[in-house]
């Protein structure tokens, strides 16, 4: 049992490391673009699509190992959030727009700088 509890001390202190380091970039998705993806983004940042265009999208990330993140079906003025999970490049897509497409770079998870 005081093992057990240990083990849970130490997930929950660690996914509370995560969560404090994660950053949130807004991407707002105009009619048939996305707004260009700016700054850096890390592993467990935190991405919230905006769509400010007047039609639905569907928006997924796919990475390089070829995983994808389908954030479902959008209606305009929502928004979505998604989690970045892998290092390396990534393309954002719309499966009902193809013409929708943008590239970025997600780093290894950032540590924290230690007082």
């Amino acid at each position: 049992m005081v093992l057990l509890r240990a083990a849970c001390v130490a997930l929950l202190t660690a996914l509370a490391s995560i969560s404090a380091h994660a950053e949130e970039h807004t991407i707002v998705v105009h009619h048939m673009e996305l707004q260009m993806i700016e700054g850096t983004m890390h592993v467990g940042d935190v991405l919230t699509f905006d769509n400010q265009s007047d039609m639905a999208h569907n928006l997924y990330v796919i990475y390089a190992d070829g995983t994808v993140d389908n954030l479902d079906t959008q209606i305009p003025g929502t928004q979505k959030k998604l989690t970045l999970r892998q290092a390396g490049p990534a393309v954002v897509k719309c499966w009902i727009h193809p013409i929708i497409k943008a590239e970025m770079s997600i780093l290894p998870e950032a540590k924290s700088e230690k007082p």
